[in-house]
């Protein structure tokens, strides 16, 4: 397969960022060049006016010349505006990319009561309308996404869902011995929704068990959670702070870390966006989210325990790769528990089955060639 176009991927951030959606971006950028395609990014918080994020549609001029020379932009969240009006000015096809839910989309930023929650939700639903009219076709990461985008009268052929890929060659297996006790692994973003005040509360309750934990991710506006985890947990949890993905050539790496670990562990809690009283199911039914950690740990052939409010669940459920709770300390406490008692040749099935599952829907070849055929039927 040979790529024939290119492709501009836009975000509303800046290039020292390493969220999410910048790592969904890379990833695909990365998996369309070993198909042939030029692809690039551009990081519209790295232009002089990028605050607030809307207003980056002064700065058009200074676009035009970038995406004039891609067949295909790229564009997710608040970049979905200024892109939309190159478009009438540039020849090119607009992919919009739906990483999380449509119309609560960043509340979870902010409460809903605050300025700024109202503001960026105010802003999000303008970027909504605006892509729904002028985007030639458009991905997102999960059925109950899609679902939502063809409920506000978006064509089904236009649509594709494309999972958060991994590189299974980077994130891949690799057994470490270390000091024999039962190791819990998050690795990822501190926001509320991840969960991880209730992942502290669970680990107070096994403080007589003897397992250990660890908090990779921590950055610099983390400090007082950091410093608040430590005081509360004391030696039963290692804390690190953030690092790059990097390769395993380096002893004290992300991913040696990660593979010193017996199993993961992805907390998630109901976000600003998600009421409190709804059902689990219905919030992993109607909200679909599908956390980019969770693809990448796959790889890494470990089991996982995840909470059952976002997708990730059914893939554990249905491949048995891991354990299922509810978003609770007792339940956390209960799951992990659960792990640890289970026979170690039982715990090794649910990783190889991770990993299968991970080569199955995840890796960024697969990922990457079901972008590039999805996009190509709107090239002419």
């Amino acid at each position: 397969m040979k790529g024939n176009f290119s492709v501009l991927f836009v975000i509303d951030t800046t290039s020292h960022d390493d969220c999410s959606a910048v790592q969904r971006f890379r990833v695909l950028k990365a998996g369309l060049e070993k198909l042939g395609v030029r692809a690039d990014l551009l990081f519209l918080g790295d232009y002089r006016i990028n605050s607030p994020r809307i207003l980056a549609t002064v700065n058009t001029p200074l676009f035009l010349e970038k995406v004039r020379a891609y067949d295909f932009v790229h564009t997710a969240g608040l970049s979905l505006i200024p892109m939309s009006l190159n478009k009438h000015l540039a020849n090119f096809k607009m992919v919009c990319d739906i990483h999380g839910s449509i119309s609560e989309y960043e509340l979870t930023k902010k409460g809903i009561l605050e300025f700024s929650g109202n503001y960026q939700w105010i802003a999000h639903r303008i970027a909504w309308e605006i892509a729904r009219h002028t985007s030639d076709c458009f991905i997102t990461v999960s059925d109950p996404l899609r679902e939502k985008m063809l409920s506000e009268g978006v064509a089904k052929e236009k649509t594709e869902i494309i999972y958060n890929g991994v590189d299974t060659e980077l994130f891949r297996p690799c057994q470490i011995e270390h000091n024999g006790v039962f190791t819990v692994t998050y690795a990822g973003a501190y926001q509320k929704w991840q969960g991880i005040e209730n992942l502290v509360d669970a680990i107070e309750l096994l403080k007589a068990e003897k397992v250990k934990f660890k908090f990779l991710g921590f950055q610099r506006h983390n400090a007082a959670l950091k410093e608040n985890i430590k005081r509360r947990l004391k030696n039963k949890a290692e804390l690190f702070d953030y690092q790059p993905r990097v390769s395993d050539k380096q002893p004290e790496s992300f991913l040696q870390k990660l593979w010193e670990s017996d199993i993961m562990i992805i907390p998630r809690y109901w976000n600003p966006a998600t009421p409190l009283y709804c059902n689990p199911e219905y919030v992993r039914r109607t909200f679909g989210w599908l956390p980019t950690k969770f693809a990448e740990f796959l790889a890494l052939g470990k089991p996982v325990i995840v909470t059952s409010l976002d997708v990730s669940a059914n893939f554990v459920e249905e491949y048995n790769c891991g354990f299922v709770c509810d978003p609770s300390p007792q339940s956390l406490a209960k799951a992990i528990l659960e792990a640890k008692r289970t026979p170690q040749n039982e715990l090794r099935k649910m990783g190889e089955n991770a990993r299968k599952v991970a080569e199955e829907f995840f890796d960024q070849r697969v990922t990457c060639k079901k972008y590039y055929e999805f996009i190509t039927q709107f090239l002419n």
